[in-house]
């Protein structure tokens, strides 16, 4: 109901339900949806102004596994007010199937067509564009951070399901490892990545979500994650080459692109 944001739970519901319809032979016109309106004020609460010193705590404060917030729908499921309802993924689905009290009856990971694969996927980080457009250093500078973290993700995956399991919908520690495998952790732009967004993008200016269409590839703003794998390969050659060198050898930069 707030109209000043996009309601992107929705979008993933709506999109999920029809593929999950179209791959059983039916359509829309052989359900009906339950609305649930929500009036997400929350951003407007005099509270959100406070200081957070540090955000990243007040968010494992939740109990991700248990707050039905996370999963709304199934109080409705369970009373018998709809029928069947849409999780946001897999991990979401077995949360709720643990309770004993409900049952998976379709689940779109298990085909390999990627084209089904749409909530959450890809995982996009995101900015507003006041900092892209004054403040690029600052999304550098993140996009480092994670570029990092992905790397270091990839090389210990036990460590990090560790981590991620505290603030993540899977099971437990060797759940979350389980999810995290096979996923490479560190940021990019492929090509597979970008026709997924592509895809989104179009699903929502066909239903009416978004009005304005757009260039994915520039949108993506490339430049920012160049930038910061240019930075962290400078930095790493210098730290290289100071080791072995007299004198830190020049720069790598070209003027080129780096991929």
């Amino acid at each position: 109901m707030n109209q000043i944001k996009n309601d992107w739970w929705r979008i993933q519901e709506h999109q999920g339900i029809e593929l999950m319809l179209r791959m059983n032979g039916m359509t829309m016109k052989d359900i009906e949806l339950v609305e649930f309106p929500y009036a997400d004020d929350w951003y407007n609460d005099a509270k959100m102004l406070e200081p957070m010193y540090n955000p990243s705590d007040l968010w494992l404060q939740r109990d991700h596994k248990h707050d039905l917030a996370f999963r709304p729908l199934e109080t409705a499921l369970e009373k018998g007010v709809i029928d069947a309802m849409y999780s946001q993924s897999k991990v979401l689905s077995v949360l709720t199937e643990a309770t004993g009290k409900f049952a998976i009856i379709e689940d779109l990971s298990k085909y390999p067509d990627w084209r089904l694969q749409i909530a959450n996927i890809p995982a996009a980080i995101t900015c507003g564009d006041v900092m892209y457009n004054e403040h690029p250093e600052l999304a550098v500078a993140f996009m480092k951070g994670m570029i990092r973290v992905g790397r270091w993700a990839n090389e210990n995956k036990h460590a990090a399901a560790g981590i991620l399991d505290r603030q993540t919908y899977y099971l437990d520690v060797e759940d979350t490892y389980r999810g995290i495998k096979d996923v490479d952790m560190v940021p990019n732009l492929s090509p597979l990545n970008l026709a997924s967004v592509e895809r989104g993008k179009n699903f929502m200016l066909k239903k009416g979500y978004i009005k304005n269409d757009f260039d994915v590839n520039e949108w993506a703003a490339p430049d920012i994650l160049e930038q910061a794998a240019r930075e962290l390969l400078e930095a790493e050659w210098k730290k290289r080459t100071t080791s072995k060198l007299p004198h830190t050898a020049g720069t790598l930069q070209s003027g080129g692109r780096v991929g």
